[in-house]
């Protein structure tokens, strides 16, 4: 008969791995994503660490055997960039087969206020 020790190191049921994930969409900041694609697969698990790092990059910028300012605002400037890269070529592909690509609120918001700066 198996002890409460063996239990507790069982692997979770279908069922448990489907409950705590429809717990995790009610997180705020979670989202939902179908994955059509296998490169589309791969970004997603790319954002994931990206994402937990990014976070954890925010919380050492500045602090003693962290990162330096100066040091984080070109890291920024980087993911800044190849955000912005990646948005160029979804809406160059969508355009050539004819899909419609809503550029997100945020970039055309930083395109915005980016531009204004460049005209001063």
């Amino acid at each position: 008969m198996a002890d409460e020790s063996d239990s507790k190191k069982a692997k979770p049921t279908w069922q448990e791995i489907q409950e705590k994930k429809i717990n995790m969409v009610k997180e705020r900041g979670s989202r939902v994503l179908k994955i059509n694609s296998p490169l589309g697969s791969t970004l997603f698990n790319i954002l994931r660490q990206f994402d937990m790092a990014y976070a954890h990059f925010k919380a050492r910028l500045g602090e003693m055997d962290g990162i330096s300012h100066e040091e984080g605002e070109e890291l920024m400037t980087e993911g800044r960039e190849i955000v912005m890269a990646f948005s160029d070529y979804t809406a160059k592909l969508s355009k050539r087969i004819r899909f419609r690509y809503y550029t997100p609120r945020e970039i055309s918001e930083f395109m915005k206020t980016g531009q204004a700066a460049d005209a001063e």
